[in-house]
């Protein structure tokens, strides 16, 4: 892996679909950490963030969908007033939030959240 920061902001940009779910990882809360033995996971549709840093920092809302084109969350209650008086949806980055709360209504997620993948 280089350590040039141009090459690594080129290779994020023009990774492949399957290499970004990667980069929607964000980490989990203290008693999920502890209840699952994992520090991140993929966020999906469904699971509860709270919002670490930026202007929204402290809130906390649904996540509404999860865009891997640019490796971004929209989240419910955050958003941006546009000129014209319309509300638009802020995207986040995935390592900005903290999942508070998971959605466990796949089978699949849920088996490799407990660590049962045989």
């Amino acid at each position: 892996m280089t350590r040039q920061p141009r090459k690594q902001r080129n290779r994020t940009e023009r990774a492949p679909l399957h290499e970004r779910h990667e980069q929607v990882k964000a980490p989990l809360s203290d008693d999920l950490r502890e209840e699952f033995g994992q520090r991140s996971v993929r966020v999906n549709a469904g699971d509860t963030v709270e919002v670490m840093r930026g202007d929204f920092a402290g809130e906390e809302g649904e996540v509404m969908d999860v865009d891997l084109k640019s490796a971004t969350l929209h989240v419910e209650d955050i958003v941006l007033e546009k000129a014209d008086g319309e509300d638009v949806v802020r995207p986040l980055d995935a390592s900005n939030v903290r999942v508070s709360f998971l959605d466990r209504s796949d089978d699949r997620r849920e088996a490799r959240l407990e660590g049962d993948s045989e």
